[in-house]
């Protein structure tokens, strides 16, 4: 059986106890901390317990492939390409990327993928289908207990859109007055000051995404609230709008792995570290979408 680090799992678990206690919109910064903190404690537990086994990262040291369980049904991160039949997508790019620099020196690995069921896709990694998930699947702080995560590689949260010619709005404090697009289902999240400052709005509510940018684009709004990815897919194909500022929400894509799989999750936060820094993610980034 594979050895992991001692008291690990009680650590999460007497942390997912005193995470159970904080205001529900708090959870994915601070799971978001913890994920970073974990990295610093598996990267230690590495260097200074070199015997500890990690069984995951031994068989994908000795076969050169590392099993991505995905599911391709949420375009651009990962879909079907209808005329090839192959799964294509952000996440399919990215896995391979991220293959190819698990091990510097000798042959690189390569990714191979697992389709599954996005409601499946935990049971599959969990059951050893497969060794990480990469499939736009947002941090759950409550699933600690049974897996790890790699650092976040996209953040889905909400952002606001303007037109190209508005000037005077940089950021969620120069909303009040205008009249802003949300979709219906929008609640109000962040802290108390967010909360009252988006409460406070003139919004006027559409169907979808898409409806809410493209009241936008022909001036029947002054701004737009909406996810990330849905403001990306729309400005890659249309021109006229542009995002202001970062995500004002945290919903960060992230990659998770087994917990007995430290020594993977090390060498994963390792490689997205430095896609990040030599820029090679932003270019997957710009490339789809």
């Amino acid at each position: 059986m594979t050895k992991s680090p001692p008291g690990l799992r009680k650590s999460l678990q007497d942390f997912k106890s005193q995470l159970s206690n904080l205001p529900r919109w708090s959870w994915p910064l601070l799971g978001l901390l913890l994920a970073a903190l974990l990295a610093l404690v598996i990267w230690l537990v590495v260097q200074v317990w070199p015997e500890a086994e990690d069984l995951t990262w031994q068989r994908i040291n000795d076969t050169g492939v590392i099993r991505v369980c995905t599911d391709p049904s949420w375009p651009p991160f990962e879909f079907i390409d209808e005329r090839t039949t192959e799964i294509k997508g952000l996440d399919i790019d990215l896995a391979s990327a991220v293959a190819a620099r698990l091990r510097p020196e000798g042959p690189p690995i390569r990714a191979e993928l697992v389709p599954v069921g996005f409601d499946s896709l935990y049971d599959a990694l969990l059951a050893g289908r497969c060794d990480a998930v990469l499939s736009a699947l947002p941090y759950e702080p409550e699933r600690t207990e049974d897996v790890a995560y790699a650092i976040s590689y996209f953040n889905a949260g909400m952002v606001v859109v303007v037109r190209d010619a508005t000037t005077d709005i940089a950021a969620l404090d120069n909303l009040p007055g205008r009249v802003v697009g949300v979709e219906w289902g929008f609640v109000s999240e962040g802290d108390s000051q967010q909360r009252l400052l988006l409460q406070s709005l003139s919004l006027r509510r559409y169907d979808t995404a898409l409806d809410v940018l493209r009241a936008l684009q022909s001036g029947e709004i002054e701004a737009a609230l909406v996810d990330q990815v849905s403001a990306l897919d729309y400005l890659h194909q249309c021109r006229g709008l542009r995002i202001v500022g970062q995500p004002f929400t945290d919903v960060s894509y992230v990659i998770p792995v087994r917990l007995d799989a430290f020594r993977l999750l090390a060498e994963l936060n390792r490689v997205l570290i430095e896609m990040r820094e030599d820029e090679t993610l932003s270019g997957l980034l710009n490339k789809w979408f």
